[in-house]
């Protein structure tokens, strides 16, 4: 069964909606073996009403438009987000022994809407598993859907009256995307434009990146989303920050530096003298943007280190640092949006994006705190978002995974714990080889501890 068609607020004349370059990026480069879509977990206690959680997400996705909407050309034949609330598919809803079905987990923009609900449920634990295609939304937009998803379903609790407070939302704000992501003008010369963009892409294919070594033996088959995932307690937690500020530095920066070491060690002498590059994903939202509701508003930026490099770690640590207080001036996201928007414009992406066949070694993602990002007040116990009839015991999440980037990496901090959660690229690594990467990175941490 379908969900019932939402009756969508007056958007007013925001739709159709221009496709802006950073969405077009994620389409350009989506394909049915590597999806540029990432997953979400919701893990709870206790249980969800079926019936309140549908119409919840009903709800939660009239507030949330883009998760409404197909792509297709409009407009002069320019693609466009276009309104499709007839095509959302309905929350796949089952036992907890009843396995998730994705298949390949390709979502066709062209043809259906950008998220996927599955919830499993047994008699005092539910799982609520999403799967967000990166155009139409990103991690800190997904967060906002859950919050108010969240929000919508409290809210009908009469255990909660009173306790839930949903933000007011501005989908007009949808439509300045574009401009603001960037620092190129319009009436900048098409000389500077190709210039900046073609130093962007030097970059990005003169760089020789090392992908990651894949094991001997591929799997036969693979069932997504394939997360592992290790948590660490508070104490630990409270121990890798007092270890990252003695360095002279952040938990990210901590973490980005021990996962160029994992990375170095897992390779050995498979990369030579190649660069590790790891894909670091920047929220490019402010202060004005609280309104705005679930969309892409992530840049790519790019941090790479040599092997000489990483085996000195007190300076690898310390050239991590360098780079990230290099990239809170939001310079180096606009100039990647800056670049695609010129190569949107000369249809050049679909080329860079081929020809830099390693565009990383590896993504990584701090999420912090994903509760955080929730835009409305809903009821908490003990950090945790909680009422009677249960708890959010964990949200953990990875980003999207392309050709030959073999691992996508995200941390987050929860109801005091700190969790890791790692894909890899499920045609080449298995669930233990997955897990073996994933503990040699924990390994770089415990002595932290």
């Amino acid at each position: 069964m379908h969900l019932a068609t939402p009756t969508a607020p007056n958007y007013g004349r925001t739709f159709p909606l221009y496709v802006p370059p950073i969405d077009w990026f994620f389409l350009i480069d989506d394909s049915p073996r590597y999806t540029m879509s990432f997953f979400l977990d919701l893990d709870f206690s206790g249980q969800l009403d079926r019936s309140i959680f549908e119409a919840a997400v009903e709800e939660a996705l009239q507030r949330h438009p883009l998760l409404l909407c197909r792509v297709a050309p409009e407009k002069n034949d320019r693609l466009c987000w276009v309104l499709a609330p007839e095509d959302i598919a309905a929350v796949d809803w089952a036992d907890a022994s009843e396995p998730i079905e994705m298949g390949d987990g390709y979502l066709d923009l062209r043809k259906t809407t950008g998220l996927r609900i599955w919830v499993r449920q047994s008699s005092h634990k539910a799982t609520v598993t999403m799967q967000f295609h990166h155009a139409a939304c990103d991690g800190t937009g997904a967060y906002r859907f859950v919050g108010d998803l969240l929000g919508c379903y409290m809210r009908r609790l009469e255990s909660c009256a009173g306790e839930v407070d949903l933000s007011n939302f501005d989908v007009a704000s949808l439509k300045v995307r574009r401009s603001k992501m960037r620092s190129i003008m319009m009436h900048d010369s098409a000389l500077k434009k190709f210039r900046q963009a073609a130093a962007q892409a030097y970059d990005h294919i003169g760089t020789r990146v090392a992908p990651l070594k894949p094991p001997a033996n591929p799997p036969k088959s693979f069932v997504l989303p394939a997360m592992e995932k290790q948590t660490f307690t508070a104490g630990d937690l409270a121990n890798l920050r007092k270890a990252a500020t003695s360095q002279g530095g952040t938990l990210n920066d901590l973490f980005l530096s021990k996962m160029f070491v994992a990375a170095h060690r897992w390779n050995g002498s498979f990369g030579g003298s190649r660069k590790i590059r790891i894909l670091v994903p920047a929220d490019m939202r402010d202060g004005d943007d609280f309104e705005i509701p679930a969309c892409n508003m992530t840049a790519c930026t790019f941090i790479s280190r040599s092997p000489s490099e990483i085996d000195d770690e007190k300076q690898l640590m310390d050239l991590v640092v360098r780079d990230t207080l290099a990239l809170k001036s939001g310079q180096l996201q606009k100039d990647f949006v800056n670049s695609i928007t010129t190569a949107m414009e000369g249809n050049l992406l679909p080329w860079i994006l081929w020809a830099s066949r390693c565009l990383a070694t590896g993504v990584f993602s701090n999420a912090g705190d994903p509760s955080r990002r929730f835009t409305g007040k809903l009821p908490k116990k003990r950090g945790k978002v909680s009422c009677d009839e249960f708890t959010l015991e964990a949200i953990t999440g990875v980003p999207p995974l392309r050709h030959n980037t073999r691992s996508t990496l995200s941390s987050s901090i929860y109801g005091r714990q700190l969790t890791f959660s790692l894909r890899c690229d499920p045609y080449l690594f298995g669930s233990e080889d997955t897990k073996q990467l994933l503990e040699l990175f924990c390994d770089q941490l415990r002595p932290l501890c």
